[in-house]
């Protein structure tokens, strides 16, 4: 996907190339056309009047009768005025076509920027960041991609007064990668500790806690999103404070880091009640 992105985009900045060309040679065009008719006004006035006009646009001068004059003269002034017209409808539409060509590729490039972070998780940019966090440097920039972070699903557990959401978090870095499920209680608690630790994580969107109507689908499903930025945020904020884990990042570095990310036994299973299922990290 990511390769078809770039192909369509050096097909679109072909075609803009082109259009710009063929744009420059109109404006040209235009001018020349311009300055000849208003030549013709003038040389109409001293009675020396233009009457062959080469292919290139050049004009070429000949003798005529002084009775063919005016004649010859409102004739030319009147292809060339229609010629003119022409150039400028051309011109206009060429405009139009490439701003068209703009706009489409812009639209492209977004969508299918946007299908690729749903497939594979984040790239390069396209964080939610602080102005403090937007500069990344090449090394930073070159290993981002190898790690990646996003929650596909949530899960309602629990019965009636008891029940709880668990969102589900799936970390891939290299070749390694595996599932968490956490509930909301617990990314507010890595939060508090990351604030202490990194007090630009203060800037992050992290979604505020709700007491009423936390079970509605479109609630959840946008806290979903909102969890998914959050944590994409801080493992950017991870790669950039800790180099270590930026030169070699590995699934039990970043664990070591944040034991919020450490496989643990799954919230589902050994028959146990969920409702009373407790996830402790230190």
């Amino acid at each position: 996907l990511k390769r078809k992105v770039a192909e369509q985009e050096e097909r679109q900045g072909m075609k803009v190339q082109a259009l710009a060309r063929e744009n420059e040679v109109l404006k040209v065009q235009l001018k020349k056309y311009v300055g000849a008719v208003q030549m013709l006004k003038r040389e109409g006035q001293t009675a020396e009047v233009p009457n062959l006009w080469s292919v290139d646009g050049e004009v070429t001068v000949a003798e005529q009768k002084p009775g063919e004059i005016a004649e010859e003269l409102a004739s030319s002034y009147e292809r060339k005025l229609i010629e003119v017209a022409e150039m400028h409808g051309e011109l206009i539409e060429f405009n139009e076509r490439l701003h068209r060509a703009l706009v489409a590729k812009e639209a492209l490039v977004s969508q299918m920027r946007q299908e690729l972070i749903d497939l594979r998780g984040p790239v390069p940019g396209d964080l939610s960041q602080t102005s403090e966090d937007q500069s990344l440097s090449d090394f930073e920039i070159s290993n981002r991609a190898l790690i990646n972070v996003w929650i596909p699903s949530v899960f309602l557990r629990g019965k009636a007064a008891n029940a709880f959401h668990v969102y589900q978090v799936y970390i891939r870095i290299k070749d390694d990668e595996w599932n968490i499920y956490r509930r909301y209680t617990e990314f507010r608690s890595l939060h508090h500790k990351l604030q202490n630790k990194y007090p630009q994580v203060r800037a992050y969107n992290f979604p505020p806690k709700k007491a009423i109507g936390n079970k509605d689908a479109k609630f959840v499903e946008e806290r979903r999103k909102q969890l998914q930025n959050y944590l994409r945020s801080v493992m950017n904020k991870v790669i950039q404070m800790v180099p270590e884990f930026a030169a070699s990042p590995k699934k039990e570095t970043l664990i070591q880091l944040m034991p919020f990310f450490v496989d643990l036994i799954s919230l589902f299973g050994n028959g146990r009640d969920s409702s009373r299922e407790e996830f402790s990290f230190s």
